[in-house]
């Protein structure tokens, strides 16, 4: 027999066994209806869900009526549609595959970006479920064969437990797989910090009171009650391309356009004469019926019992919803720009006889403090402050020059405006930024980026500062949007349990930001070691891991890595840099867990074999720059560093060996939740003096700069990857050491500071690790 004629032989016998054995399985048109009545089921818990959820302001009636009626109107519409397609195609049940779609359209709209793959996980299981019961009710299941008794039952096993998969996936908080057991040992811990908790209330008894237009029919507290009413401002040259039904829906809902934007306000002030610093603070994008401006009350009463004045500013009328999504653009700056026209309010009523505030604003000294896109703003307002005209259009003109001394960013948002598409710099102002580590809505810290853009023009008390924390969230810096940061029922995949609970991360940003302000607009300058290392206030803050970035007017930049391409130069004209024995070296973008800071570094890897010398990167100094920086006893050598999640091989080209290992580790499929925890990057710093002098200490003599924080921010590994990208970032620790607490490293030659002639990275304490410089330079004590 032919090969040919052998394989049409088995093709005619494997025909006749599926013939024979799909007609005792063959589902009959029960299951139509079941797969029917699933999807259905699927649908009226979806267009429940959405009806609790999606907060459109109008109330739970109109909700439940808009989810009911939108379900109503689409799901006959795809029927319809698909009807039709089927008609073309005649092959599958037109009704009911009709119904099925239109379902899963249903439950695709509510997840949002990751609608179509719930979709079909929900469709095909209610529907396998509904198929089965159907044949377990109406499909003579009792009088059917064996095997398909056996392959129904197993569907509708398969089907109960992916509804419980489904319940269990939804209703647990997550697992604490990522985080990082590493704690900084304790033998490292610098004294406390000798000053008053800066978290605990003041001396003051604190004065509430709104103000606003007076006609708000959204906001009871900012209706005619206020204590102070104030005019609208027109934002209608922002605006110029916002028409519409989503314009119509704005006015219809707030009963006001853009051209009557309200100023309002709730503030919490010390009881006294005065005069008081006042700050602003401003929330960002949230739900617009879900009002924001309330979760800074923790703030409020502390800051106003150390005596300021602080302003939480209403723009929920600026943010997105249901019908109003995305936010107003362009939000961002109009964010900023109503922060200054509140500040212009508060110049109007220190000034006016019988006004609540006569005489008791110190104008002197103004913070503005943002979260979120509130953050930017606050940036913004900064930037405007200085200038004449809106960037943009030159027609909108700007005359401020308010005495903003401080900016806090809160989790900023970063890039949503850029001004005339140019980076926003602000200049001889302090800045903090505080950044979760666990932030699932803001996952990179663009804050850092900001901080890199705050520079100092001349000798001042500016300072700028950034910290951040591990296991904080987004929405716990604000009251009202807690420990989500996605909106239901998307927050249901959010991975919870490693946050830490909500009173615990309002202590991180009470005791920063009152710490910040007390220096920067009460000049308490015995706060500034809190920002310098974290460590000497660990009685004030959660037991949870930290890093801190910081940077005051004093500071000279001997390298910052972006003046040029060449790895041999240092940014001080007239310096130069050596490596030696180093596995990497290169400059570059910073990253973020996605894109890139857009600023550089000097990305440095090490291997040391046994017996071999260390590694070294060396920064020669310009001639004469020890004298003109005035180096001295009292000043520092600082640099900022990040561990950086990746491995060094040993200097110079790798061995087949070697090659051949990473090959197979990568067939095998490592599990990278499963590697060994890295560890502290450690190294000598060496001073050399222009007479042969040297002195050297260790890094982690003065600040231990931890591994990379690990965090898992959804309860899928999959949504992690495709959202998340990487599972940490480079987040820079800074390390200021005393020119005075070098120790001499022999020779008989005493160090003078005022001879350094160059500053040495020896990698002689860690065996294997990568970093990551952003700057090294010189400042004061």
């Amino acid at each position: 027999m032919s090969l040919w004629a052998r394989g049409k032989d088995v093709w005619l016998r494997i025909r006749a066994w599926w013939s024979n054995n799909w007609m005792l399985i063959r589902p009959g048109p029960e299951v139509r209806r079941g797969v029917v009545w699933g999807t259905v089921a699927a649908a009226l818990a979806t267009v429940v869900i959405a009806g609790l959820t999606m907060r459109t302001g109008f109330g739970y009636a109109f909700d439940f009526g808009f989810a009911i009626l939108f379900a109503a109107l689409c799901i006959p519409l795809v029927m319809l549609g698909v009807m039709l397609l089927l008609t073309i195609l005649r092959k599958l049940p037109r009704v009911a595959t009709g119904i099925v779609i239109g379902c899963c359209v249903i439950v695709m709209m509510l997840w949002g970006p990751i609608g179509t793959p719930m979709a079909i996980v929900v469709g095909l299981v209610e529907g396998v479920l509904g198929a089965t019961i159907a044949t377990f009710i109406a499909g003579g299941l009792a009088q059917s064969a064996l095997r398909k008794k056996i392959l129904v039952s197993l569907l509708f096993a398969g089907g109960v437990a992916g509804n419980i998969y489904l319940v269990w996936l939804f209703a647990h908080a997550g697992s604490m797989d990522k985080l990082i057991a590493w704690k900084p040992p304790a033998q490292s811990m610098p004294a406390k910090l000798a000053v008053a908790d800066p978290s605990t209330k003041g001396p003051y008894r604190v004065q509430k009171l709104f103000y606003g237009v007076g006609n708000d029919i959204r906001r009871p507290e900012y209706g005619a009650s206020v204590a102070i009413k104030t005019r609208t401002v027109d934002a209608s040259d922002f605006f110029k391309d916002f028409k519409g039904w989503k314009r119509w829906a704005r006015k219809k809902y707030w009963k006001f356009d853009v051209d009557k934007l309200p100023l309002n306000a709730r503030v919490w002030y010390p009881e006294g004469p005065g005069p008081f610093p006042l700050a602003l603070i401003v929330h960002g994008n949230h739900n617009l019926a879900d009002f924001s401006d309330p979760g800074y009350e923790y703030l409020g009463e502390l800051l106003a019992s150390r005596g300021f004045i602080l302003a939480s500013v209403d723009e929920n009328f600026i943010n997105g919803g249901l019908f109003h999504d995305p936010p107003l653009k362009p939000g961002s700056a109009v964010r900023g720009w109503l922060l200054l026209e509140h500040l212009k309010l508060w110049k109007e009523w220190n000034g006016a006889a019988g006004n609540p505030f006569h005489g008791k604003v110190d104008l002197s000294r103004i913070a503005l403090m943002g979260h979120s896109r509130g953050g930017e703003a606050a940036a913004t307002a900064a930037a405007f402050n200085g200038m004449k005209y809106y960037p943009e259009d030159a027609n909108i003109k700007f005359d401020y020059g308010f005495a903003i001394k401080a900016v806090v960013a809160i989790a900023p948002a970063d890039g949503q405006y850029k001004p005339a598409e140019q980076d926003r710099w602000i200049s001889d102002v302090s800045y903090l930024t505080l950044q979760g580590a666990h932030d699932a809505d803001v996952s990179s810290f663009l804050g850092s980026r900001q901080w890199d853009h705050v520079k100092f023009t001349q000798p001042g008390p500016w300072f700028k500062a950034e910290i951040y924390a591990y296991r904080a969230n987004h929405g716990q810096f604000n009251t009202v949007w807690g420990r989500t940061d996605a909106g239901q029922p998307l927050s249901w995949l959010l991975n919870l349990k490693p946050l830490m609970p909500g009173p615990e991360q309002l202590r991180i940003s009470k005791t920063y930001i009152s710490a910040f302000l007390e220096a920067t607009l009460h000049d308490r300058r015995e706060y500034l070691p809190l920002f310098q290392d974290w460590r000497v206030g660990r009685e004030w803050l959660p037991d949870t891991l930290y890093e801190d970035r910081y940077q005051d007017a004093s500071y000279v930049p001997l390298a910052s890595f972006s003046e040029d391409a060449d790895l041999t130069t240092t940014t001080a004209p007239g310096g130069s840099i050596a490596g030696e024995n180093l596995s990497v070296w290169h400059e570059g973008r910073i990253p973020w867990r996605e894109g890139d800071r857009d600023y550089n570094g000097v990305f440095l890897g090490w291997k040391r074999a046994k017996g071999a010398p260390a590694a070294t990167y060396t920064l020669t100094l310009p001639a004469g720059a020890a004298a003109k920086w005035q180096l001295s006893p009292g000043s520092t050598v600082e640099l900022s560093v990040a561990a950086m999640d990746e491995d060094a091989d040993l200097p110079g080209k790798k061995k087949d060996e070697e090659k051949k290992k990473e090959e197979e580790k990568k067939k095998k499929g490592e599990d990278k939740s499963k590697k060994k925890e890295r560890e502290a990057p450690d190294f000598t710093l060496e001073l050399v003096a222009s007479d042969g002098a040297t002195a050297s200490a260790p890094a982690s003599k003065f600040m231990v700069i931890p591994p990379p924080f690990k965090e898992q921010f959804t309860k899928l590994a999959i949504l992690d990857e495709k959202g998340y990208e990487k599972d940490w970032e480079p987040v820079f620790q800074t390390v200021r050491i005393p020119l005075a607490d070098f120790a001499a490293a022999g020779g008989g030659k005493r160090f003078e500071p005022g001879k350094l002639s160059a500053v040495r990275l020896k990698f002689d304490r860690t065996e294997m690790s990568v970093i990551c410089i952003s700057g090294i330079g010189f400042g004061k004590k």
